[in-house]
């Protein structure tokens, strides 16, 4: 399968114009492998398994992902906040994969004009089949209407010998605004792509994302911000660290297209280097098709500076205790911006158990 497309292309040697994954095969899923376990249903907030047919908003993974999904078998469920809702408490969902086949979800959320709604969905597996499933995956669309808002997290604490593909994709009208916080810790292959269309006025992102990618596992992320409506706003902000033999792949596009005036997008990432062996590779891109209009990117890559390490060391912390503290650090400020305490929790309890 060919996933995450650059929109467009670069050098072939840098071999990120697009990634190649192995198709994992319908025949292996079973939708009711799945157990979808709704924790909080705030008022005002409706889930059902009317999955809108048609829908015409696409991820950040590509046509192949988008028709793979549409044809395997998987759980579906259509979250919808009723016109001017704001419930103060998150909406949370548990889907635990159970592990005797591969799994897949679909949700498509509808935040209807003038609501605002925190959604939390987590990414499970089993605690009686914790090294499996094989494969797994999530397909997520948000429709936001004019002035309303959605808070969306999503946090991967699947095992490690999975695969998982992660397919979201937005469209944010006049004054909408989506939030986004991704939690990638865990699964050994991990294919993940993020489309927003900011097609209205003054419509905004921020996009927060932390990650975890050790041993010989493979984090492959693709961003697609799109400046469609004037005076639109975008801020992606990407931390994580690197260990073993991971190896990890960001693209992030910021596309300020015409009729996009007053446009502002921004893109930074933080990626700390824990050993020699880690393969990192970044590629921003600003595309411009539009008089003033603003696009900035930023990485920090690299392993600990020697300042950091001789402050530390000179206060009796080794060169792995500092490493160690300054993961947590980079992890944590993005796991306290999600609001919920047994969301946090979890993931605190899964980084101290996979960090020691």
């Amino acid at each position: 399968m060919i996933l995450n497309n650059l929109p467009t292309l670069t050098w072939n040697f840098l071999k990120l114009n697009y990634a190649q994954a192995d198709d994992p095969g319908p025949a292996s899923f079973d939708g009711a492998g799945v157990k979808v376990d709704i924790k909080n249903l705030p008022e005002g907030v409706e889930v059902t398994e009317n999955y809108p047919s048609g829908q015409s908003i696409k991820g950040g993974m590509g046509e192949e992902a988008e028709r793979f999904f549409e044809t395997l078998p998987s759980k579906k469920l259509y979250i919808s906040v009723s016109k001017g809702k704001t419930p103060e408490e998150p909406l949370r969902i548990d889907f635990e994969y159970d592990g005797k086949n591969s799994g897949a979800v679909r949700v498509f959320v509808d935040v209807k004009e003038g609501a605002k709604v925190n959604i939390i969905l987590n990414q499970l597996s089993s605690p009686d089949e914790p090294e499996k499933p094989a494969f797994a995956g999530v397909d997520i669309k948000a429709s936001i209407e004019s002035g309303a808002a959605l808070k969306l997290v999503n946090t991967n604490l699947l095992s490690r010998s999975s695969t998982y593909f992660e397919n979201i994709g937005a469209c944010v009208a006049d004054r909408g605004y989506f939030g986004l916080i991704q939690m990638e810790l865990g699964t050994r292959k991990t294919y993940m792509g993020v489309n927003v269309d900011l097609s209205g006025y003054r419509a905004e992102f921020d996009g927060n994302t932390g990650y975890l990618t050790r041993g010989e596992e493979l984090l492959d992320m693709n961003y697609m911000i799109n400046h469609i409506g004037k005076k639109s706003l975008s801020s992606l902000m990407v931390k994580g660290a690197l260990k073993d033999r991971a190896v990890k792949n960001f693209r992030g596009t910021i596309d300020l297209r015409r009729g996009a005036k007053g446009a502002v997008g921004d893109e930074q990432e933080e990626t700390l280097l824990l050993s020699e062996g880690v393969k990192n590779k970044t590629l921003p891109i600003i595309l411009c098709d539009e008089e003033d209009v603003e696009g900035t990117h930023g990485a920090s890559i690299g392993r600990l500076s020697e300042d950091v390490l001789f402050y530390m060391m000179s206060r009796g912390i080794s060169e792995s205790e500092a490493e160690l503290i300054m993961t947590r650090a980079k992890l944590d400020s993005i796991r306290r911006l999600i609001e919920d305490e047994e969301s946090q929790g979890r993931i605190q309890h899964y980084l101290e158990k996979e960090l020691g």
